[in-house]
């Protein structure tokens, strides 16, 4: 990570404000850039640059330019700091027509989800920036078994639901959210396996120790948690969970929403890795429905 990044004064930094006082004091083409990006902030910050000023209808260089006059070395710190607002203040970036007070009970609760699950989301592209899943997800594509952890309500949750999207990809892969089944089932593991353990705490000891009993016998071990835990300790490589609650007792942690983007970046991440041979086991998935007359292909497979 860039000097800039990590200097405690980075961290103040309100781009939003910069790119507002930009629209008054720029010009032509900056104007446009700072239009589009403030449009659509979460494109802006993970988006190749060419795709930006094609947006945006500008050239590369101005993107520099913009960086720069916000006060940025390039536009990699400016992106970040851009993820960085959206990870914070992503839901005051998305406010519904109306304030929540002024609407009625249920518009209020819909409101109040759709923000928390918007800011969970984008904590994770956030943390996700610099992540390379490739090398795990080859392993994952070549593993002889895949064995998936984990316990509690959103973690076990997540566990069942890869197992979901794994095995459509002609995998051999089974989830355990049984903490006795999780440390048994790991003891019998051989060094071409997988082991992919779920905490959103990083202190569930059960999947913690089927972790290391796993990689004690050669398998290798990719884990979902928060960073600087116990679990993240353990694994081979890390997918960190970045999240803040809101402190809304009534409504259930978006957490869920971070570990089913988690979910999904690996199930696509591994089916891009094995390539047109995924195909047609999904392809005999979905024949498969057929008997129960589901035939719409803009269907999701299997509901």
């Amino acid at each position: 990570m860039a000097k800039g990044m990590q200097d405690e004064n980075s961290r103040t930094v309100d781009i939003i404000a910069r790119l507002q006082d930009r629209l008054e004091r720029g010009r032509g083409a900056e104007i446009r850039l700072v239009e589009s990006i403030l449009a659509d902030p979460h494109f802006a910050a993970h988006a190749p640059i060419a795709q930006i000023a094609e947006r945006a209808g500008v050239s590369e260089p101005t993107i520099t330019r913009l960086a720069r006059a916000l006060g940025f070395p390039g536009t990699r710190e400016m992106r970040f700091h851009l993820a960085q607002a959206l990870a914070i203040g992503g839901a005051y970036l998305r406010e519904p027509s109306a304030p929540p007070e002024d609407l009625p009970m249920t518009a209020q609760v819909v409101a109040k989800i759709s923000s928390g699950a918007h800011a969970a989301l984008d904590l994770m592209s956030m943390a996700l920036a610099e992540i390379d899943l490739e090398p795990m997800a080859r392993r994952i594509s070549k593993a002889s078994q895949i064995l998936i952890y984990g316990t509690g309500g959103s973690s076990s949750f997540a566990a069942v639901e890869l197992q979901n999207r794994l095995f459509r990809l002609g995998l051999h892969v089974t989830a355990h959210t049984d903490p006795q089944l999780q440390r048994m089932s790991a003891s019998v593991l051989e060094p071409r396996a997988v082991v992919i353990g779920f905490s959103v705490s990083g202190q569930a000891s059960s999947v913690t120790d089927a972790v290391n009993i796993g990689r004690q016998y050669g398998a290798s071990a990719l884990v979902v948690t928060s960073p600087n835990t116990p679990l993240a300790e353990a694994g081979d490589a890390l997918l960190p969970l970045t999240f803040k609650e809101d402190g809304n007792l009534y409504k259930p942690s978006s957490t869920r929403y971070a570990l089913l983007a988690a979910v999904d970046i690996i199930a696509m991440t591994t089916a891009q890795t094995i390539g047109p041979k995924v195909l047609e086991p999904l392809r005999r998935v979905r024949h498969s429905l057929a008997s129960q007359n589901i035939r719409n292909p803009d269907l999701p497979i299997g509901d």
